[in-house]
């Protein structure tokens, strides 16, 4: 009976290692590119530099920034509405049959780890780091912090895919001018590296 118990409590302790949450692996673009990115999405027929499947590449660091960010594929302000994340989870519209009304949710074969989706959020979460700009021939790209529902855009210095310095801060919205003026934005869709309306 004693022989039980210490082994009841020995697989007990096991199970509950196993079912820990904590998950120290790297949050960079570097380590979720190599190994989770690319293993489940780079296949030669889907995200590959070969493919580039919807423009998105998921092979190398550099071309998962790329896709990121011309392709807004991370939202940092309200995280869990990214289209990268919402592409892993719950599906999004089908971008190459828009009218079909399917959604489509990545990989195809099947659901990504828990752990793997869980460490893409937490990423996104913490600012995307390694994926918040691309830069133009001056090596400004756009930024964007505040909140979902006040962003505030800036053109920042930015290096290896990161937002090291605000050069600028885009004019915010001004009700009370005659005539008002909108706020103006900074993205790589709209004119990377500069403030536009």
């Amino acid at each position: 009976m004693k022989q039980l118990v210490l082994i009841g409590a020995l697989l007990g302790g096991a199970a509950g290692a196993c079912g820990a949450t904590d998950d120290d692996r790297p949050r960079t673009l570097e380590y979720i590119t190599r190994t989770v990115l690319a293993p489940s999405c780079a296949a030669a027929e889907c995200h590959s530099a070969f493919k580039m499947e919807v423009g998105d590449q998921f092979d190398t660091a550099e071309a998962t920034r790329r896709s990121i960010v011309a392709n807004v594929l991370v939202n940092t302000l309200d995280p869990t509405s990214s289209v990268l994340y919402k592409s892993i989870t719950v599906g999004e519209p089908s971008l190459l049959d828009p009218l079909s009304g399917l959604v489509v949710r990545m990989p195809f074969d099947a659901p990504m780890p828990d752990a793997d989706v869980a460490l893409i959020l937490h990423w996104i979460e913490d600012g995307a780091p390694g994926a918040q700009c691309l830069p133009n021939a001056d090596g400004n790209g756009c930024f964007v912090d505040g909140t979902a529902s006040k962003p505030v855009y800036h053109v920042a210095q930015c290096v290896d895919g990161q937002a090291v310095k605000i050069v600028m801060d885009c004019p915010l919205a001004d009700p009370t001018a005659i005539p008002p003026k909108p706020q103006s934005v900074c993205s790589y869709v709209t004119g990377n590296g500069q403030c536009t309306k």
